[in-house]
């Protein structure tokens, strides 16, 4: 799989025209929060790339700071868990969810690196009044390949949305992750997995 595809099919935000959505706050209306954190993101990312390119930490915290906040972390760590979850302490379960979010962070962090000026074509936008939640569709087109279905499934979470749950082509991250972590927690136990994220994760944090 090329490089600059991995990007959008880890998280890949739409481009749409913020004009459609009129004076609404963008909190309160999914794909117009969508649209206004790639906006920012893209334009922190073109604006220190030769920063970048001498300090890659510039990225997660690009990341982090922008993007995992409309993740709802502790739902898609408690969905990844799946089983497991019924099995260990509340304890194991807050590091897991700590030391998954900052997985994302590093996943993100390395897609984002690939991005190429691919775009986004999208449905009609869901109707989201009233509702808890919402799938977000769209199509990636790339140059010379099939156009690619990338949805977003977001919930409501006061007055604003996190997103829950990304599919492409139909595969969700959740259940891929569920998948890989539930096996490893089956074979080396919770504890061992955390560790091996812990660790990977402080590896990346001082960029060894």
């Amino acid at each position: 799989m090329k490089s600059k595809f991995i990007f959008f099919i880890l998280f890949l935000l739409p481009f749409v025209n913020q004009a459609a959505f009129g004076d609404e706050p963008k909190a309160t209306n999914p794909q117009m929060l969508i649209q206004t954190t790639t906006d920012e993101m893209l334009r922190q990312l073109g604006n220190n790339k030769e920063a970048i390119a001498e300090d890659s930490s510039i990225v997660m915290n690009i990341v982090e700071k922008l993007l995992i906040p409309h993740f709802a972390a502790n739902t898609i760590s408690r969905k990844v868990l799946g089983k497991h979850a019924k099995t260990i302490t509340d304890e194991q379960k807050k590091k897991f969810s700590a030391a998954f979010r900052f997985y994302m962070v590093r996943f993100y962090s390395n897609a984002f690196s690939a991005y190429d000026d691919e775009t986004i074509e999208y449905r009609s936008a869901p109707e989201y009044i009233g509702k808890k939640k919402v799938t977000i569709k769209t199509k990636l087109i790339q140059s010379g390949s099939k156009p690619v279905a990338i949805d977003y499934r977001m919930q409501r979470s006061g007055d604003s949305w996190k997103i829950i749950d990304l599919k492409i082509e139909g595969i969700s991250m959740v259940i891929s992750n569920r998948t890989q972590f539930g096996n490893k927690i089956s074979q080396d136990g919770i504890d061992t997995v955390i560790a091996k994220l812990e660790y990977k994760n402080k590896k990346a944090q001082s960029h060894e």
